[in-house]
């Protein structure tokens, strides 16, 4: 069985999710146009009643944002998924308004040059800075299933016990742990 359901984003229709079931699992595509100036963009399962889901970040593909992902439906039973859904769409962190503008301006240690950490570093919530080295590392309070802080930037990411640290140049850029 396939069923066609919306997906919105601040409270307009911006695509399709198209629902099928295989056996134990629930597979779900993601399906939305792509506009300009667009960053990245999480979907989110959602039902009245439910807890939100999330189903994962869309990728570009060609004039397309495409997303395909298999879920066990047990856990979406959990989680009150079973009845009347569709999905949400964040957007999570962009790039800079217009190609060559300035990143924005804020009390940092680093001032970054790409656009697209500069906006994740001014839209998150303060962390905790240190000098190490000729480096800066911040710390972010986090749980396992709360959002990332510094999505760009999540495969730099070392996840301590309540807590998960980046570290980064004096140019804003990410360093591999040392």
């Amino acid at each position: 069985m396939e069923e066609r359901l919306p997906i919105y984003q601040n409270g307009v229709r911006a695509g399709d999710l198209l629902r099928r079931e295989e056996g134990l699992h629930t597979v779900f595509l993601a399906d939305c146009p792509r506009g300009q100036g667009e960053g990245l963009r999480k979907v989110w399962l959602c039902g009245d009643g439910a807890e939100r889901v999330l189903l994962g970040t869309l990728a570009p593909e060609g004039s397309r944002w495409r997303l395909t992902r298999r879920l066990a439906r047990s856990g979406l039973e959990r989680a009150g998924l079973t009845g009347d859904i569709w999905g949400e769409i964040d957007q999570t962190q962009t790039g800079s308004s217009q190609p060559g503008a300035e990143p924005p301006r804020n009390a940092l240690p680093v001032r970054p040059c790409d656009p697209v950490i500069a906006d994740a570093l001014a839209a998150e919530r303060p962390g905790r800075w240190q000098r190490v080295g000729d480096c800066w590392q911040v710390t972010y309070p986090w749980q396992q299933g709360q959002p990332m802080p510094l999505l760009p930037l999540f495969c730099f990411a070392r996840v301590g016990r309540g807590e998960v640290t980046f570290l980064l140049n004096g140019r804003g850029y990410p360093v591999a742990e040392r």
